[in-house]
């Protein structure tokens, strides 16, 4: 199959200046955001390709809901569902699995998809600067992501105090209600580290299923690492911002759980850094549609 031709890196700035064309403004790059933003999301979210993250989504749920019509007619301690839903659910399957996987789907592709749906050159034959165009396809997935898998936090959270004595009464406290909160934060910067991390992954590799594996495997392998190790894994500090600590066994290497503003402030800023990678690959970026 031929290849199509490749585009110029150029920014777009010298290109307005050399034709006489002032640098639009702010509120211009804003619209511009919000118009890649709306289209990503009827193109990639809104659409059948998302049936996917959802079914991933709907994992959890489901299992919870047929293990309270089938498995435990009997109500359980509400220490118990706390603690339940705190280690295998929230942090062994939600957080470690289920989000982990839609991360890889959902950012790993979205440069990826382009380029195998020969639609990237459209995007770079457009006035838009290139950066914009990271950024937007960033916030699209998180913002796809943070829906999808907070809605599935948000019903895995519930469906696990329905059988539990006294359960309504803590969803409708506050207690119960800062714990909801404190996972959906988990989630939000959840999707943003491991969203970023695969979007930048998407500039340098083929396919995002080998580095996703080798990502995979360190952060399965967190408990047994040093603590300076620790702080090189988006889990670290996912962790520390969970209400509830989960026992990571006997074989885990005890360090101390970042404060829980420096948790928030590190994942922020690693996403932050991969962005601005994944911006600056883009600019060297040319287009060659190429067989597989």
């Amino acid at each position: 199959m031929s290849s199509a031709p490749a585009t110029s890196p150029t920014p777009q700035a010298p290109v307005l200046e050399a034709a006489g064309l002032p640098e639009p403004s702010p509120r211009f790059r804003a619209r511009q955001l919000q118009g890649i933003v709306r289209l990503e999301l009827r193109k990639s979210f809104l659409s059948r390709r998302a049936l996917g993250l959802l079914a991933l989504a709907a994992a959890a749920p489901f299992l919870l809901t047929m293990r309270i019509l089938f498995a435990h007619p009997s109500p359980d301690a509400l220490g118990e569902s706390t603690q339940a839903f705190a280690g295998p659910i929230f942090q062994a399957f939600l957080l470690r699995i289920v989000l982990f996987l839609g991360c890889v789907s959902a950012f790993g592709n979205l440069i990826r998809r382009e380029v195998l749906d020969r639609t990237l050159h459209f995007y770079f034959l457009s006035p838009i600067r290139r950066e914009l165009l990271v950024v937007g396809k960033f916030l699209t997935g998180w913002i796809a992501t943070f829906t999808i898998f907070g809605a599935a936090t948000l019903a895995s959270f519930v469906l696990s105090y329905v059988n539990a004595e006294g359960g309504a009464a803590f969803l409708a406290s506050g207690t119960g209600i800062s714990h909801l909160a404190r996972y959906l934060l988990v989630v939000a910067l959840g999707c943003c580290g491991y969203g970023a991390l695969f979007l930048t992954f998407g500039f340098f590799f083929r396919s995002p299923a080998i580095p996703a594996l080798l990502v995979f495997g360190w952060e399965g392998i967190h408990f047994l690492l040093p603590p300076f190790l620790k702080q090189a894994s988006v889990i670290h500090y996912l962790q520390a911002l969970c209400p509830v600590p989960v026992s990571e066994g006997p074989l885990a290497l005890v360090s101390d759980a970042p404060h829980p503003v420096i948790a928030v402030l590190g994942v922020l800023l690693f996403s932050a850094v991969l962005v601005a990678v994944s911006a600056w690959r883009v600019r060297k970026m040319e287009i060659k549609y190429e067989e597989d």
